[in-house]
This record gives structure tokens, sequence and C-alpha cells, in this order.
């Protein structure tokens, strides 16, 4: 296995680091002098840590993950949650305005910033379109490119999963030059996903309204010819566009086939079910078992581990019921499957939906896709959730989804890190004249000149809250925000598991620095914790206790 260590921490001081052990008694070193501790079952840590002051990421490299209990867990079984951003610096867009480029391309200061928002984890967005530009040609050049992003994120401390992305088909279901839009209808530019050789739109119409605008008849022709397996006859190999994609998947799961630093494949961005309707389980199911057990083969072959498969329900999901619109439980019986839904509360092309209703969806949304991924045995997470800087109730909706997200202990990852000034979704048609002029929400942006717009009050504290990364056992409670947590959990850490693989009983928790009074140190109380040690990293904090039995951690 080839693993790559992080960049070496260094101290900032000549301060050492106090790491508490404890038999049954505990001191605390917070405001002075030792003062008497309560002995007994249950050990109580109340202490305000001296620290190692760090000038880069934790010197340690990222574990292989896997699913375990329906939860995403370490090679020392601690329980994982992965909490990060989606990236679309790499993907291949249509370009309305040949003088603003669609994407953002990544930058060091971009995977620091990440790091600095206490993210482990980026979901990668890769095109088909680029990994196979012509039919049977892979770009190994894109996978390279790939590949850098892997290795640069890694060094900061955080995990990528790779995702199939697509929105609208591909960039080729533009209206043609010359064709006339009947009505009201208006012309339509292209998106992001496939290839132009796999597109096949049946003569069908391009243009769209407010509510057809990425799912024109054309779109969905496209989509209808991907699950029907269509292939044109003078491909005398036989193999369908749909065959194709699966194929891919097969080289990418060769290509990081030994890479722990790659967390998961997610198989294919909210696909469209296009006119399959009642058939669209059957289709969605088939493909993401042919996909899975191509990654296996390809991970097989190459003396490779099985990496997570993180699969989603298609994207008409919370409208059109999202039992027939995602795969039929047992599709597949393999062991490390993620469901991985997008979580909008039906908020995401909105700014006036009332917090009310938003709320309501919200909760409604995880229950629904809690239940589906026990019926899968799978582990759940978070693929996409966000909303509109232009929302006045933003903030409100935001800590709603958090307390859904904490509550059940789950990971997830923000839509999204930046957006081009070229993307697509800021026009309406062909007309190279934007609808808005400031895009993004995490790092909003001024266009056209590319301007960084300040990021609302109070989102940070939000999406950069403190949460546990590695746990042992199961997370069993969990609430933050800001510098503010709470936790607890069940673990099997006693002294037969601490001596067969002390890592398995550590607890790893990020706590970001507090916007007042930055140089804080973190108070930290709990239970059944030992040999607690606080370190400073990039705008934070992190902590690590030995825990044992049922335990739990508090800090402010």
């Amino acid at each position: 296995m080839v693993e790559r260590e992080l960049p070496k921490l260094e101290v900032a001081g000549s301060r050492p680091v106090v790491r508490l052990v404890s038999s049954g008694a505990v001191q605390s070193t917070g405001g002075g002098g030792a003062r008497a501790a309560r002995r007994g079952a249950i050990l109580v840590v109340s202490v305000l840590a001296t620290l190692l002051a760090f000038t880069g990421a934790q010197a340690a490299a990222l574990d292989e993950l896997h699913v375990g209990d329906r939860e995403i867990r370490d090679s020392h079984d601690r329980q994982v949650l992965l909490r990060g951003v989606n990236v679309s610096a790499l993907t291949d867009q249509y370009q309305v305005d040949p003088d603003l480029p669609p994407v953002v391309p990544l930058r060091g200061r971009d995977y620091r910033r990440m790091e600095a928002l206490g993210f482990n984890v980026i979901r990668l967005a890769v095109n088909w379109s680029k990994l196979e530009p012509e039919r049977g040609q892979i770009n190994s050049h894109y996978i390279e490119r790939i590949r850098k992003v892997v290795e640069k994120a890694a060094d900061h401390g955080m995990y990528t999963i790779i995702d199939m992305h697509n929105g609208g088909w591909g960039k080729y279901v533009a209206t043609p030059p010359g064709e006339k839009c009947p009505g009201d209808l208006r012309k339509s530019h292209g998106w992001l996903g496939a290839p132009e050789w796999a597109t096949f739109l049946d003569g069908q119409s391009t243009c769209h309204d407010d509510r057809t605008n990425k799912r024109t008849p054309a779109v969905k022709a496209a989509w209808d010819n991907f699950w029907n397996n269509t292939r044109r006859l003078v491909w005398v190999d036989g193999r369908g566009i749909q065959d194709h994609l699966v194929s891919v998947w097969g080289v990418l799961g060769r290509a990081f086939a030994h890479e722990p630093a790659v967390a998961g494949y997610d198989l294919l961005n909210e696909a469209d079910p296009g006119n399959t309707r009642r058939d669209q389980q059957a289709f969605t199911g088939k493909f993401d078992a042919d996909a899975i057990a191509a990654i296996r083969q390809s991970e097989a072959q190459a003396g490779g581990f099985s990496h997570m498969i993180l699969f989603e329900p298609n994207l008409t999901w919370s409208q059109n019921g999202l039992a027939s619109h995602s795969p039929a439980p047992g599709f597949s019986d393999d062991p490390n499957l993620v469901f991985a839904p997008h979580l909008y509360g039906r908020d995401v092309h909105t700014t006036t939906r009332s917090l009310k209703l938003v709320r309501r969806d919200l909760k409604k949304q995880e229950r629904r896709v809690a239940h589906r991924a026990r019926s899968y045995g799978a582990a759940l997470w978070i693929g996409e959730w966000s909303f509109s800087i232009f929302d006045e109730s933003a903030l409100k909706k935001l800590r709603t989804h958090i307390e859904i997200q904490d509550s059940n202990q789950l990971g997830s990852a923000w839509w999204q890190w930046k957006v081009g000034c070229g993307a697509p979704q800021r026009f309406e048609s062909l007309k190279p004249k934007p609808s808005f002029a400031v895009i993004g929400n995490l790092n909003p942006t001024k266009c056209p000149s590319g301007k960084r717009v300040a990021r609302p009050k109070g989102w940070k504290a939000i999406i950069a809250r403190a949460y546990p990364r590695a746990a042992p056992g199961t997370l069993t409670q969990l609430s933050a925000h800001g510098s503010r947590i709470s936790l607890e959990g069940e673990s099997r850490c006693y002294s037969r598991l601490r001596a067969s693989d002390p890592k398995a009983c550590q607890l790893v928790v990020w706590i970001p620095k507090r916007k007042h009074d930055a140089g804080r140190r973190p108070r930290i109380d709990g239970h059944h914790l030992r040999q607690l040690l606080v370190r400073r990293v990039s705008r934070g904090w992190l902590a690590k206790a030995d825990v044992r039995g049922d335990y739990s951690l508090s800090a402010d």
C-alpha cells in the first residue's frame, strides 16, 4: 500500500505538550492550582490544555476507510465523520461567454483555506467528457490531474471522493445555431457531464422555459438513450454508451486501487430519469451494480483494496418518490456502500421558501433517506447541501440543517467551494448576458471582475463548526456550533482493546478558533477520557484523548 506522509509539524514555541494521565482521579490545569477531583468509575476530565503550536497539518498518513455497522470507519474501526466541500475545478462545463471561464482553478491557497475551515474531505467533481473524450480513448492526462488534486488535498489532511458529476447531461445539448424556439421558449446552452459521441438527442427540442432549464426534451432523450445503453450500428464491439461509462469506472478503480487518500467513488451525480418512469429503479440499480463490479474487478487485479462506493437517488427523488427513484434494496451485496443523497429541503433553486417549510422538508427528507440507507445496509452521507446568500432566512435554514446533521451524526459536503463567472448556471440562454452579478456562496464572487465578496455573517461558525473526526465505537449524541461542541459515544475501549490497537481508542476532535479571543485555548470537559492532548493546527485546535467504555466530551 502506498502511503503519503503529511507535512511535519513544527513547534512554534518552547512550551511542552501536557499529557494528562489519570487512573481514577484527575486534576485540572485551568485557572491555577490543583483541586481535588472526584474518584470513581466515571472518570471526569476538565482541562485547559497547554499547547504545542504547529504551522502545518497533522503529521499522520490518511487511513483507509470502509463501511462497518452502517458507519464510515477507519482502519482502527473508529467512526469517521467526513465534513468538507464540493470542488468543481476539474469539470468540463459549457462556456456561454468566451471571455469568462466557467471554472476557477484550484491553487495552493485554496487547500490551505479548506484546511483552515476544518474540512477533512473534498468531493471532487470529474466529467466523463474529459475522461473519455473519444469513444474508447481514455485521457490519461486528465487522470493525472485528478491524482494531483488527491495528493495536494492529502497534504492538507483531506480525503477525496471522486464524483462522476453530471448536470443537464452534458455540453452538447445546446440549441444549434440558426434554430428558432417557438412561443415563449428560449434557446438552451449546454451543461456538463457526457461526451459528444455519447449524446443521442433523437431530434428532440433543445428549447426551454423556466421549469425545463436542465430538463429539455433533448436532455431527457439523451438520458433515455443512456439508460437503454444505446449504441451505433457501426460500433462493432457491441458496447453501448452505458457500457463505456462502466468501463471508465474500471479505469479509475485501477488508477487509485492503492490510494488511501481516495475515500471512495460517487458513481453518478443526480442522474436524470428521463422518460423511464416506473422502470427507473431497475435502470439505476443495474448501472450502479455494473459500475461497482467494474471497480472491484480493477482493484483486485491491481492488488489494491476495496474503496467505499457512494451512490445516489436520481435527480427527481424528492418530488417523485425515493423508493421508485433509487436502486432497489439488494441491488448489490457489496459491504462498502454509502448512500449519498443531496439534502436541500426543496430549496435549491429559490430564495423565498419559508423557514417553516424548509425545516419541515429537511426533517422529512432526512427520515426518508435514513430509512432507505438502512434498507441497503449502507452508511449515510450527505453529498451536497447549501443555501443562497441572497436568502434572508439562509442563516436560520443553515442552523436547522446542522441540527439535523449533528443530531444524526452525519458527515456532509457543502455545495460548493468556488464558482466561475462563466459557469452555465449564470446564464438563462445562449446570450452572453448573465442573469446575476454575484455567484457562489461559501466564497461569493462579483462578476465579471472575479473580486471576492464578503461571506455572510454567521456562516463560518456553522460550516466550520467543531466535529469529531474519528470516534471510538459509535457516536450517540452530537451538537456543535462554532467552537462549542458536545458529544457522547459508546465503545468497547478497555485494557484488552487498547493493548491490541491503542489508536482504536483515540478520540480526535477538530475545534475552530473562537471568533473573538482567537488565542484562547479551548476548555475541554468529559467523562472517561484520559491522556488528553490539545494541539494548535491551522486556524484551530485538534484535541485527542484516549477513551474508556462509554464516554463524553464537551468544549467551549
